[in-house]
């Protein structure tokens, strides 16, 4: 498949907050705890209303599982003082460890908090899409993981469809 921008496609119908993507995106990674690569927001609305002598829920909730968007421009790398985060032609932005001076500027200039700060390992890192899967013909490890497959990828173009 030639990708022009991979992307991920989360249908928060069918999202139930499991977080069973989180906890493969930090297995894949081995991230320790407290760094999250793919995060799981909640979001609620409505209030409890008294009925005659009880009290009913009229409320409202959904799930979002959120990760580095790989943003057409990314803020992370045109702000980077050293050029360690770069757009792969593929869309995916990644960071070379090399180069990063482990500043933390592309952590508080990304809108999404997406790049996470790791004090244990002192270094910096985001959502790599799991290149490495999908250079093996793998989705990556969240996508796999979701048992609802409420979470896919693919190119940007075809997504929008």
């Amino acid at each position: 498949m030639t990708v022009t921008q991979y992307a991920f496609f989360v249908d928060s119908d069918a999202c139930s907050g499991c977080k069973t993507c989180q906890v493969a995106c930090k297995d894949q990674h081995d991230l320790p705890a407290g760094v999250h690569w793919r995060r799981i927001f909640e979001v609620t609305a409505g209030a409890w209303q008294r009925k005659g002598s009880a009290w009913v829920a009229d409320l409202a909730a959904y799930h979002l599982s959120v990760a580095c968007h790989h943003c057409a421009t990314p803020v992370c790398a045109r702000m980077c003082p050293t050029d360690a985060i770069w757009k792969r032609a593929d869309g995916i932005v990644v960071i070379d460890d090399e180069r990063c001076t482990r500043c933390r500027k592309c952590e508080s200039d990304c809108p999404y908090g997406a790049i996470r700060f790791d004090a244990a390992a002192f270094r910096v890192g985001k959502c790599d899409f799991c290149a490495d899967l999908l250079a093996a013909g793998q989705p990556p490890a969240c996508v796999a993981a979701c048992p609802n497959r409420a979470l896919d990828y693919g190119d940007l173009a075809e997504l929008r469809k």
